[in-house]
Protein backbone atom coordinates (compact mmCIF):
# COMPACT_ATOMS: atom_id res chain seq x y z
CA UNK A 1 0.00 0.00 0.00
CA UNK A 2 1.47 3.16 -0.80
CA UNK A 3 0.96 5.76 1.65
CA UNK A 4 -0.56 8.94 0.30
CA UNK A 5 1.35 12.79 1.14
CA UNK A 6 -1.47 14.38 3.55
CA UNK A 7 -1.27 11.36 6.16
CA UNK A 8 2.52 11.68 6.48
CA UNK A 9 4.96 14.57 7.77
CA UNK A 10 7.53 15.21 4.89
CA UNK A 11 10.89 17.11 5.36
CA UNK A 12 12.29 18.64 2.36
CA UNK A 13 15.11 17.15 0.73
CA UNK A 14 18.22 18.26 -0.92
CA UNK A 15 21.53 16.92 -2.31
CA UNK A 16 23.56 17.10 0.66
CA UNK A 17 20.52 15.68 2.46
CA UNK A 18 20.51 12.14 0.59
CA UNK A 19 24.32 12.34 0.58
CA UNK A 20 24.52 11.74 4.31
CA UNK A 21 21.90 9.30 4.46
CA UNK A 22 23.54 5.82 5.35
CA UNK A 23 21.98 2.24 5.30
CA UNK A 24 19.50 2.48 8.10
CA UNK A 25 17.62 5.73 6.80
CA UNK A 26 14.13 5.74 6.01
CA UNK A 27 12.43 8.41 6.97
CA UNK A 28 9.37 10.33 4.48
CA UNK A 29 10.84 13.33 2.60
CA UNK A 30 9.60 15.37 -0.97
CA UNK A 31 12.28 16.14 -3.51
CA UNK A 32 11.41 19.10 -5.50
CA UNK A 33 13.00 19.61 -9.29
CA UNK A 34 13.71 21.85 -11.57
CA UNK A 35 10.23 22.08 -13.53
CA UNK A 36 8.13 22.60 -10.23
CA UNK A 37 7.37 18.42 -9.48
CA UNK A 38 7.27 17.06 -6.50
CA UNK A 39 8.15 13.33 -5.03
CA UNK A 40 6.78 12.00 -1.99
CA UNK A 41 8.89 9.37 -1.12
CA UNK A 42 7.44 7.21 1.66
CA UNK A 43 9.39 3.61 2.01
CA UNK A 44 13.31 3.27 0.37
CA UNK A 45 13.61 0.32 -1.33
CA UNK A 46 17.62 0.21 -1.41
CA UNK A 47 20.21 2.38 -0.24
CA UNK A 48 23.75 3.06 -1.61
CA UNK A 49 25.43 5.56 0.48
CA UNK A 50 26.88 8.70 -1.53
CA UNK A 51 25.56 7.23 -4.80
CA UNK A 52 21.88 6.22 -5.32
CA UNK A 53 18.32 5.65 -3.66
CA UNK A 54 15.25 3.36 -5.05
CA UNK A 55 12.17 4.67 -3.09
CA UNK A 56 8.43 4.29 -3.29
CA UNK A 57 6.19 7.29 -3.14
CA UNK A 58 3.69 9.42 -5.05
CA UNK A 59 3.99 11.97 -8.08
CA UNK A 60 1.43 13.82 -8.98
CA UNK A 61 -1.05 11.35 -7.22
CA UNK A 62 0.24 7.69 -8.83
CA UNK A 63 2.30 5.15 -7.07
CA UNK A 64 5.80 5.47 -8.22
CA UNK A 65 8.77 3.91 -7.68
CA UNK A 66 12.09 6.53 -7.98
CA UNK A 67 15.34 6.00 -8.66
CA UNK A 68 18.04 8.97 -7.28
CA UNK A 69 21.26 9.32 -8.74
CA UNK A 70 23.23 11.45 -6.44
CA UNK A 71 26.79 10.44 -6.75
CA UNK A 72 29.08 13.34 -6.56
CA UNK A 73 31.00 13.02 -9.85
CA UNK A 74 28.73 10.14 -12.10
CA UNK A 75 25.06 10.52 -11.04
CA UNK A 76 24.30 11.65 -14.74
CA UNK A 77 25.98 9.05 -16.25
CA UNK A 78 24.24 6.14 -14.25
CA UNK A 79 21.14 8.12 -15.02
CA UNK A 80 22.33 7.86 -19.07
CA UNK A 81 23.31 4.33 -18.41
CA UNK A 82 19.69 3.12 -17.35
CA UNK A 83 17.37 5.21 -19.59
CA UNK A 84 20.02 3.58 -22.48
CA UNK A 85 19.22 -0.21 -21.27
CA UNK A 86 15.12 0.80 -20.80
CA UNK A 87 15.01 2.49 -24.29
CA UNK A 88 16.30 -1.20 -25.47
CA UNK A 89 13.74 -2.89 -23.39
CA UNK A 90 10.95 -0.50 -24.97
CA UNK A 91 12.25 -0.73 -28.61
CA UNK A 92 12.37 -4.54 -28.41
CA UNK A 93 8.57 -4.44 -26.76
CA UNK A 94 10.13 -6.39 -24.06
CA UNK A 95 7.84 -5.56 -20.69
CA UNK A 96 9.20 -3.04 -18.43
CA UNK A 97 7.59 -0.48 -15.68
CA UNK A 98 6.79 2.53 -17.73
CA UNK A 99 8.99 5.99 -17.02
CA UNK A 100 6.57 8.45 -16.35
CA UNK A 101 9.17 11.07 -15.44
CA UNK A 102 13.23 12.47 -15.88
CA UNK A 103 14.24 15.58 -14.16
CA UNK A 104 16.68 16.66 -11.82
CA UNK A 105 16.49 18.47 -8.43
CA UNK A 106 16.18 22.43 -7.78
CA UNK A 107 19.69 22.08 -6.51
CA UNK A 108 20.74 20.41 -9.79
CA UNK A 109 22.40 17.46 -8.25
CA UNK A 110 20.09 14.62 -7.93
CA UNK A 111 19.20 13.29 -11.17
CA UNK A 112 15.53 12.13 -11.12
CA UNK A 113 13.65 8.80 -12.82
CA UNK A 114 10.35 7.96 -11.98
CA UNK A 115 8.43 4.68 -13.01
CA UNK A 116 4.99 3.29 -12.71
CA UNK A 117 4.45 1.01 -9.36
CA UNK A 118 3.21 -2.35 -10.45
CA UNK A 119 0.42 -3.37 -8.28
CA UNK A 120 -0.20 -6.84 -6.68
CA UNK A 121 2.75 -8.30 -8.61
CA UNK A 122 5.63 -10.24 -7.18
CA UNK A 123 9.70 -10.39 -7.77
CA UNK A 124 10.46 -14.21 -8.81
CA UNK A 125 12.84 -14.76 -5.75
CA UNK A 126 10.17 -14.22 -3.49
CA UNK A 127 8.46 -16.89 -5.59
CA UNK A 128 11.66 -19.39 -5.56
CA UNK A 129 11.48 -18.99 -2.00
CA UNK A 130 8.10 -19.75 -1.18
CA UNK A 131 7.65 -22.50 -3.45
CA UNK A 132 10.98 -24.35 -4.72
CA UNK A 133 9.68 -27.29 -2.97
CA UNK A 134 6.89 -27.59 -4.91
CA UNK A 135 7.65 -28.71 -8.73
CA UNK A 136 4.09 -28.68 -9.78
CA UNK A 137 3.74 -24.90 -8.87
CA UNK A 138 7.46 -23.57 -9.63
CA UNK A 139 8.68 -25.46 -12.61
CA UNK A 140 5.45 -23.87 -14.94
CA UNK A 141 6.48 -20.32 -13.12
CA UNK A 142 10.11 -20.66 -13.92
CA UNK A 143 9.50 -21.55 -17.28
CA UNK A 144 7.14 -18.78 -18.40
CA UNK A 145 10.90 -17.01 -17.19
CA UNK A 146 12.96 -18.99 -19.60
CA UNK A 147 10.59 -17.93 -22.57
CA UNK A 148 10.98 -14.40 -21.87
CA UNK A 149 14.68 -15.30 -21.58
CA UNK A 150 15.13 -16.72 -25.00
CA UNK A 151 12.46 -14.18 -26.58
CA UNK A 152 15.37 -11.41 -25.22
CA UNK A 153 18.11 -13.36 -26.55
CA UNK A 154 16.69 -14.06 -30.02
CA UNK A 155 16.10 -10.36 -29.79
CA UNK A 156 20.07 -9.86 -29.52
CA UNK A 157 18.94 -8.25 -25.70
CA UNK A 158 21.70 -9.19 -23.09
CA UNK A 159 20.84 -8.53 -18.87
CA UNK A 160 24.63 -8.90 -17.76
CA UNK A 161 23.59 -8.68 -14.18
CA UNK A 162 20.67 -11.23 -14.64
CA UNK A 163 19.47 -12.08 -11.02
CA UNK A 164 15.66 -13.50 -9.48
CA UNK A 165 14.83 -10.32 -8.69
CA UNK A 166 15.16 -8.90 -11.82
CA UNK A 167 11.91 -10.39 -12.69
CA UNK A 168 8.60 -9.22 -11.68
CA UNK A 169 5.78 -11.17 -12.08
CA UNK A 170 2.09 -10.51 -12.28
CA UNK A 171 -0.79 -12.57 -13.35
CA UNK A 172 -0.60 -11.53 -16.96
CA UNK A 173 3.04 -10.35 -17.52
CA UNK A 174 6.69 -10.94 -16.55
CA UNK A 175 8.41 -7.32 -16.39
CA UNK A 176 12.33 -6.88 -16.59
CA UNK A 177 13.71 -4.45 -14.37
CA UNK A 178 16.76 -2.35 -14.26
CA UNK A 179 18.08 -1.02 -16.83
CA UNK A 180 21.53 -0.45 -16.13
CA UNK A 181 23.51 -3.51 -16.91
CA UNK A 182 21.34 -4.27 -20.45
CA UNK A 183 23.12 -4.02 -24.09
CA UNK A 184 21.95 -4.75 -27.20
CA UNK A 185 23.55 -6.90 -29.60
CA UNK A 186 22.55 -8.28 -33.62
CA UNK A 187 19.96 -9.95 -33.23
CA UNK A 188 19.87 -13.95 -32.35
CA UNK A 189 22.52 -14.02 -29.81
CA UNK A 190 25.12 -17.07 -30.52
CA UNK A 191 24.46 -20.22 -27.94
CA UNK A 192 27.88 -19.46 -26.55
CA UNK A 193 27.07 -16.29 -25.58
CA UNK A 194 23.32 -17.78 -24.79
CA UNK A 195 24.77 -20.75 -22.60
CA UNK A 196 26.74 -18.17 -20.52
CA UNK A 197 23.71 -15.93 -19.88
CA UNK A 198 21.50 -18.96 -19.16
CA UNK A 199 24.01 -20.27 -16.54
CA UNK A 200 24.29 -16.84 -14.83
CA UNK A 201 20.40 -17.14 -14.32
CA UNK A 202 20.19 -20.69 -12.93
CA UNK A 203 22.89 -20.37 -10.81
CA UNK A 204 20.87 -17.97 -8.94
CA UNK A 205 18.75 -21.42 -7.70
CA UNK A 206 21.59 -22.34 -5.75
CA UNK A 207 22.68 -25.79 -5.33
CA UNK A 208 20.32 -29.46 -5.12
CA UNK A 209 18.14 -28.55 -8.14
CA UNK A 210 20.59 -30.04 -10.92
CA UNK A 211 16.82 -31.99 -11.91
CA UNK A 212 15.24 -28.18 -12.28
CA UNK A 213 18.28 -26.51 -14.07
CA UNK A 214 18.40 -29.53 -16.97
CA UNK A 215 14.78 -29.29 -17.27
CA UNK A 216 14.76 -25.22 -17.53
CA UNK A 217 17.94 -25.61 -20.26
CA UNK A 218 16.24 -28.16 -22.14
CA UNK A 219 13.15 -26.27 -22.35
CA UNK A 220 15.22 -23.15 -23.79
CA UNK A 221 16.89 -25.52 -26.20
CA UNK A 222 13.95 -26.26 -27.31
CA UNK A 223 12.47 -23.26 -27.77
CA UNK A 224 15.52 -21.69 -29.16
CA UNK A 225 15.06 -25.03 -32.00
CA UNK A 226 18.61 -26.50 -30.95
CA UNK A 227 19.76 -30.07 -30.35
CA UNK A 228 21.34 -30.62 -27.06
CA UNK A 229 24.23 -32.93 -26.86
CA UNK A 230 26.19 -34.29 -23.71
CA UNK A 231 28.44 -31.19 -24.31
CA UNK A 232 26.07 -29.04 -23.71
CA UNK A 233 24.83 -30.36 -20.39
CA UNK A 234 28.28 -30.12 -19.22
CA UNK A 235 29.29 -26.87 -20.77
CA UNK A 236 26.03 -25.55 -18.74
CA UNK A 237 26.84 -27.28 -15.48
CA UNK A 238 30.14 -25.56 -15.80
CA UNK A 239 29.18 -22.38 -15.87
CA UNK A 240 26.62 -22.78 -13.61
CA UNK A 241 29.52 -24.03 -10.80
CA UNK A 242 31.86 -21.35 -12.54
CA UNK A 243 29.26 -18.35 -11.64
CA UNK A 244 28.44 -20.40 -8.18
CA UNK A 245 31.94 -19.63 -7.51
CA UNK A 246 32.42 -15.79 -8.38
CA UNK A 247 28.96 -15.20 -6.30
CA UNK A 248 30.59 -16.56 -2.73
CA UNK A 249 33.88 -14.62 -3.76
CA UNK A 250 31.28 -11.24 -4.17
CA UNK A 251 28.99 -12.84 -1.15
CA UNK A 252 31.47 -13.64 1.65
CA UNK A 253 33.02 -10.11 0.93
CA UNK A 254 29.20 -8.60 2.02
CA UNK A 255 28.99 -10.34 4.85
CA UNK A 256 32.26 -9.01 6.34
CA UNK A 257 31.68 -5.48 6.00
CA UNK A 258 28.52 -2.31 6.28
CA UNK A 259 26.06 -2.65 3.18
CA UNK A 260 21.97 -3.33 3.04
CA UNK A 261 21.87 -6.18 4.29
CA UNK A 262 24.61 -6.39 7.14
CA UNK A 263 26.22 -4.02 9.54
CA UNK A 264 29.63 -3.97 11.55
CA UNK A 265 29.64 -3.38 14.95
CA UNK A 266 32.56 -2.52 16.93
CA UNK A 267 32.92 -1.66 20.68
CA UNK A 268 35.74 -1.07 22.62
CA UNK A 269 36.35 -4.70 23.44
CA UNK A 270 33.63 -6.70 21.20
CA UNK A 271 32.94 -6.32 17.30
CA UNK A 272 30.98 -8.37 14.65
CA UNK A 273 28.53 -8.49 12.59
CA UNK A 274 24.83 -8.54 12.06
CA UNK A 275 21.79 -8.40 10.14
CA UNK A 276 20.01 -5.08 9.98
CA UNK A 277 16.55 -6.76 9.53
CA UNK A 278 17.20 -7.51 13.45
CA UNK A 279 18.08 -4.21 14.25
CA UNK A 280 16.19 -2.52 17.73
CA UNK A 281 16.53 -0.69 21.07
CA UNK A 282 17.58 -4.37 22.65
CA UNK A 283 19.27 -5.93 20.26
CA UNK A 284 21.66 -3.23 20.23
CA UNK A 285 22.13 -2.98 24.20
CA UNK A 286 22.80 -7.22 23.27
CA UNK A 287 25.66 -6.39 21.12
CA UNK A 288 26.85 -4.07 23.38
CA UNK A 289 26.39 -6.56 26.67
CA UNK A 290 25.79 -10.07 25.27
CA UNK A 291 25.79 -11.58 28.85
CA UNK A 292 23.67 -10.09 30.21
CA UNK A 293 20.61 -11.87 27.79
CA UNK A 294 21.98 -15.40 29.55
CA UNK A 295 20.11 -14.03 32.79
CA UNK A 296 17.25 -12.67 32.02
CA UNK A 297 13.82 -14.14 33.28
CA UNK A 298 12.89 -14.67 29.47
CA UNK A 299 15.89 -16.43 29.10
CA UNK A 300 15.76 -20.34 28.70
CA UNK A 301 19.43 -22.13 28.85
CA UNK A 302 18.86 -24.85 25.82
CA UNK A 303 22.37 -26.47 27.03
CA UNK A 304 25.03 -25.65 29.25
CA UNK A 305 28.26 -26.49 28.67
CA UNK A 306 32.11 -26.12 29.82
CA UNK A 307 32.84 -25.31 25.74
CA UNK A 308 29.57 -23.81 24.94
CA UNK A 309 26.32 -22.08 26.69
CA UNK A 310 23.34 -22.33 24.34
CA UNK A 311 20.04 -20.40 25.14
CA UNK A 312 16.98 -19.31 24.43
CA UNK A 313 16.06 -15.77 24.40
CA UNK A 314 13.42 -12.92 23.32
CA UNK A 315 15.44 -10.02 21.86
CA UNK A 316 13.15 -7.32 20.79
CA UNK A 317 10.25 -8.95 18.29
CA UNK A 318 12.31 -11.95 17.64
CA UNK A 319 13.17 -15.41 19.07
CA UNK A 320 16.47 -15.96 18.89
CA UNK A 321 19.03 -18.79 20.06
CA UNK A 322 22.53 -17.67 21.19
CA UNK A 323 25.10 -19.86 21.34
CA UNK A 324 28.44 -18.45 23.58
CA UNK A 325 31.60 -20.47 23.19
CA UNK A 326 33.33 -20.62 26.51
CA UNK A 327 37.00 -20.47 27.43
CA UNK A 328 37.63 -23.57 29.60
CA UNK A 329 40.81 -23.15 31.04
CA UNK A 330 43.88 -20.95 31.16
CA UNK A 331 45.35 -23.16 28.08
CA UNK A 332 41.87 -23.55 26.25
CA UNK A 333 42.16 -19.72 26.40
CA UNK A 334 45.78 -19.47 24.40
CA UNK A 335 45.24 -21.67 22.22
CA UNK A 336 41.76 -19.99 20.93
CA UNK A 337 42.99 -16.60 20.71
CA UNK A 338 45.01 -16.93 17.65
CA UNK A 339 42.80 -18.83 15.85
CA UNK A 340 39.32 -17.63 14.13
CA UNK A 341 36.70 -17.83 16.56
CA UNK A 342 34.17 -20.68 16.47
CA UNK A 343 31.10 -17.79 16.06
CA UNK A 344 32.82 -16.35 13.37
CA UNK A 345 33.73 -19.44 11.17
CA UNK A 346 29.68 -20.50 12.19
CA UNK A 347 28.41 -16.80 10.49
CA UNK A 348 30.42 -17.33 7.33
CA UNK A 349 29.93 -21.11 6.79
CA UNK A 350 25.69 -20.81 7.78
CA UNK A 351 25.92 -17.43 5.00
CA UNK A 352 27.41 -19.56 2.23
CA UNK A 353 24.42 -22.32 3.11
CA UNK A 354 22.00 -19.61 2.94
CA UNK A 355 22.93 -18.11 -0.10
CA UNK A 356 23.02 -21.46 -1.94
CA UNK A 357 19.68 -22.56 -0.44
CA UNK A 358 21.04 -25.51 2.00
CA UNK A 359 18.43 -24.75 5.33
CA UNK A 360 20.51 -24.56 8.33
CA UNK A 361 18.99 -21.92 11.09
CA UNK A 362 19.04 -18.20 9.58
CA UNK A 363 22.24 -16.45 10.80
CA UNK A 364 21.89 -12.99 12.65
CA UNK A 365 24.93 -12.34 14.10
CA UNK A 366 28.59 -12.86 15.15
CA UNK A 367 30.15 -11.17 18.29
CA UNK A 368 33.88 -11.58 19.21
CA UNK A 369 35.50 -10.37 22.00
CA UNK A 370 39.04 -8.90 22.32
CA UNK A 371 41.79 -8.17 24.56
CA UNK A 372 44.31 -6.45 23.50
CA UNK A 373 44.31 -8.21 19.71
CA UNK A 374 43.77 -11.45 21.18
CA UNK A 375 40.45 -13.52 20.85
CA UNK A 376 38.28 -14.57 23.82
CA UNK A 377 34.98 -15.77 23.85
CA UNK A 378 33.13 -15.34 20.92
CA UNK A 379 28.82 -15.55 20.66
CA UNK A 380 27.06 -16.67 17.58
CA UNK A 381 23.35 -15.77 16.79
CA UNK A 382 20.36 -17.60 14.81
CA UNK A 383 16.90 -17.37 14.73
CA UNK A 384 15.07 -20.12 16.85
CA UNK A 385 13.47 -22.89 14.82
CA UNK A 386 10.63 -24.24 16.60
CA UNK A 387 10.44 -28.03 15.97
CA UNK A 388 11.50 -31.43 16.64
CA UNK A 389 14.79 -33.17 16.20
CA UNK A 390 15.06 -35.58 13.19
CA UNK A 391 14.99 -38.34 15.44
CA UNK A 392 12.42 -37.85 17.59
CA UNK A 393 10.31 -37.28 14.15
CA UNK A 394 11.48 -40.20 12.70
CA UNK A 395 10.39 -42.29 15.83
CA UNK A 396 6.66 -41.28 16.02
CA UNK A 397 4.01 -43.12 14.21
CA UNK A 398 3.94 -42.03 10.91
CA UNK A 399 3.82 -43.78 7.66
CA UNK A 400 5.83 -45.21 5.14
CA UNK A 401 5.56 -42.49 2.80
CA UNK A 402 6.09 -39.78 4.89
CA UNK A 403 9.46 -41.65 6.50
CA UNK A 404 10.73 -41.68 2.52
CA UNK A 405 9.31 -38.60 1.90
CA UNK A 406 12.01 -37.14 5.00
CA UNK A 407 14.66 -39.80 4.34
CA UNK A 408 14.80 -38.21 0.83
CA UNK A 409 14.73 -34.53 2.51
CA UNK A 410 17.11 -35.54 5.17
CA UNK A 411 19.30 -37.14 2.35
CA UNK A 412 19.49 -33.95 -0.06
CA UNK A 413 20.28 -31.80 3.04
CA UNK A 414 23.45 -34.02 3.47
CA UNK A 415 24.53 -34.28 0.15
CA UNK A 416 23.66 -30.79 -0.70
CA UNK A 417 25.72 -29.30 1.75
CA UNK A 418 28.82 -31.27 0.08
CA UNK A 419 27.75 -29.21 -2.82
CA UNK A 420 29.53 -26.20 -1.43
CA UNK A 421 33.07 -28.51 -0.53
CA UNK A 422 31.62 -28.53 3.05
CA UNK A 423 31.24 -31.25 5.62
CA UNK A 424 29.13 -30.97 8.83
CA UNK A 425 31.44 -32.64 11.56
CA UNK A 426 29.07 -33.66 13.64
CA UNK A 427 26.19 -35.39 12.30
CA UNK A 428 24.03 -36.03 15.04
CA UNK A 429 20.37 -36.56 14.47
CA UNK A 430 19.60 -34.16 17.12
CA UNK A 431 21.55 -31.35 14.78
CA UNK A 432 19.40 -32.05 11.92
CA UNK A 433 15.69 -30.07 13.23
CA UNK A 434 12.60 -30.41 11.52
CA UNK A 435 10.80 -27.32 11.00
CA UNK A 436 7.06 -25.81 10.66
CA UNK A 437 7.15 -26.39 6.63
CA UNK A 438 8.33 -30.37 7.76
CA UNK A 439 11.47 -29.64 5.81
CA UNK A 440 15.22 -30.12 7.65
CA UNK A 441 17.28 -27.80 8.75
CA UNK A 442 20.95 -28.38 9.99
CA UNK A 443 22.16 -26.44 13.08
CA UNK A 444 25.61 -26.35 14.99
CA UNK A 445 27.92 -25.93 12.23
CA UNK A 446 31.04 -25.38 14.77
CA UNK A 447 32.90 -28.05 13.61
CA UNK A 448 32.24 -27.68 9.61
CA UNK A 449 34.90 -27.77 7.31
CA UNK A 450 35.36 -26.75 3.97
CA UNK A 451 37.32 -28.36 1.48
CA UNK A 452 39.88 -27.15 -0.74
CA UNK A 453 40.48 -30.77 -2.85
CA UNK A 454 37.61 -33.36 -3.89
CA UNK A 455 39.24 -36.62 -2.36
CA UNK A 456 39.36 -34.66 1.22
CA UNK A 457 35.73 -33.97 0.79
CA UNK A 458 34.55 -37.53 -0.59
CA UNK A 459 36.88 -39.23 1.87
CA UNK A 460 35.31 -36.86 5.03
CA UNK A 461 31.69 -37.46 3.78
CA UNK A 462 31.87 -41.15 3.41
CA UNK A 463 33.01 -40.95 7.70
CA UNK A 464 30.27 -38.55 8.35
CA UNK A 465 27.72 -41.42 7.05
CA UNK A 466 29.41 -43.85 8.94
CA UNK A 467 28.94 -41.45 12.04
CA UNK A 468 25.10 -40.56 11.11
CA UNK A 469 24.07 -44.27 10.29
CA UNK A 470 24.98 -45.23 13.95
CA UNK A 471 22.33 -42.67 15.04
CA UNK A 472 19.58 -45.52 13.69
CA UNK A 473 21.11 -48.55 15.32
CA UNK A 474 18.27 -49.79 17.21
CA UNK A 475 16.01 -48.60 13.65
CA UNK A 476 17.58 -50.74 11.20
CA UNK A 477 15.09 -51.06 8.81
CA UNK A 478 15.17 -47.03 9.42
CA UNK A 479 19.10 -47.36 8.89
CA UNK A 480 18.71 -48.77 5.95
CA UNK A 481 16.60 -46.88 4.13
CA UNK A 482 19.00 -44.10 4.85
CA UNK A 483 22.52 -46.60 3.76
CA UNK A 484 20.51 -47.30 0.70
CA UNK A 485 19.90 -43.10 -0.07
CA UNK A 486 23.35 -41.92 0.93
CA UNK A 487 25.44 -45.03 -0.73
CA UNK A 488 26.73 -42.63 -3.59
CA UNK A 489 29.57 -40.01 -2.87
CA UNK A 490 28.99 -36.45 -3.35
Amino acid sequence: MVIMPSTLQYSKFHWQDLHQANFTFNSPFSLHSTDEQVFFANQILRIIPNKRIVAVGTWQDKAVVAKLFFDTDRAQQHMTKDLRGIKILQDNNIPTPALLYKGISEDRRIYILMFDLISEAENLAEIWKNKKNSPQEILPILKLVINELATQHVLGVLQHDIHLKNFLLTEKRIYSLDGAQIEVFPPLLSKHISINNLALFLAQLGVGVENYQKQLFQYYAHLRGWQTKNVDYDELFYLINKRNNKRWQQFEKKIFRNCSDFSKFRGSTISGMYDRSYQSAAFVQFLKDPDAIFEQATTTILKAGRSATVAKVVCGNHLLVVKRYNMKNLWHRLRRSIRLTRAYLCWRLSQKCMLFGVQTAKPVAYLEKKYWGFRGKSYYVTEYISGENAGDFLKKNISEEKTNQMVAHITALLKNITKLDVTHGDLKITNILINAQQQPVLIDLDGAIEHSSLSGLRNTFQHEIKRFLKNFDDQLLLKEKFRNALISAP
